[in-house]
């Protein structure tokens, strides 16, 4: 079965924790989340996420604070540490920043400063990396191959490439022409490579029948316009019923020196 890592939030925002979990569903994880520092220590017992995520300002239980669960976290999974927060919080920041493995994200947090984080510490199928942005992606696109058009319903779509279904996939090797419209209607011309194909007998517990096609040769425009396009889908509904969770601009990264790695 295809590996999808797991993710374990701690906040006690139901609303920080609802959406942000739908996001990171979207990203192609499994999510635990947890309120407070003494369930997560708890779960911790049971679980071994790829990544915890920690709110710097969680209420006290049991006498466990954000720092306290930090430290925990060391020493119990040995897995990376995420720890959020708002400017108001800064404060109780500073008191993880005590520690010396994790990274930091600022809130309402921004898709890219995430993604940049968890591609140098999260692992997913196959035991790599994930490079580019991507998202589930469950609309008709139209790819074009030795001059015949095509309809297929997509999976999952990211800045790299596109995995779609079909019975009888493309040969690995042939070249093809993607056409996607995004949000405004406006369609995107893509060349790609056929670089996998399922079949429907084949490795039956992982993604349906398909292919993935790796784009070549995106100009800057085309590879700006599909990166807005995927940060659209991944939080622009959101963002349009919660300002506070999600932000997009262009902010760099907050990033602590000793960042954990696996």
């Amino acid at each position: 079965m295809s590996y999808k890592p797991t993710v374990l939030i701690v906040d006690d925002s139901e609303a920080f924790a609802m959406y942000f979990s739908l996001v990171l569903s979207r990203l192609g994880f499994n999510v635990v989340p947890t309120r407070d520092g003494s369930e997560a220590l708890t779960l911790l017992k049971i679980i071994k996420p790829d990544i915890v995520i920690i709110d710097a300002a969680i209420k006290e239980k049991n006498g466990i604070k954000a720092p306290t669960l930090v430290s925990a976290v060391e020493h119990i999974s040995n897995v990376p540490v995420l720890i959020t927060y708002k400017e108001k919080d800064r404060k109780a920041f500073e008191e993880c920043a005590r520690h010396d493995h994790f990274s930091c994200l600022l809130k309402p947090v921004n898709i890219l400063e995430f993604h940049s984080i968890i591609q140098e510490c999260v692992t997913f199928s196959r035991n790599t990396k994930r490079r580019f942005l991507r998202t589930t992606f469950d609309k008709k696109v139209s790819i074009t191959h030795r001059r015949i058009a095509r309809n297929y319903y997509a999976v999952s779509l990211s800045e790299g490439g596109i995995f779609v279904r079909s019975v009888k996939p493309l040969p690995i090797g042939a070249k093809a022409e993607v056409l996607i419209k995004l949000k405004d209607g406006k369609p995107i011309r893509l060349k790609g490579v056929v670089i996998y194909q399922k079949d429907v007998y084949t490795n039956v517990f992982k993604v349906v029948s398909g292919m993935a096609i790796e784009f070549k040769d995106l100009t800057a425009r085309h590879l700006k316009m599909l990166r807005d396009y995927i940060v659209d889908l991944l939080v622009g509904d959101i963002i349009e019923e919660q300002k506070d969770i999600f932000r997009i601009d262009s902010a760099g990264i907050k990033k602590q020196s000793g960042h954990k790695t696996k």
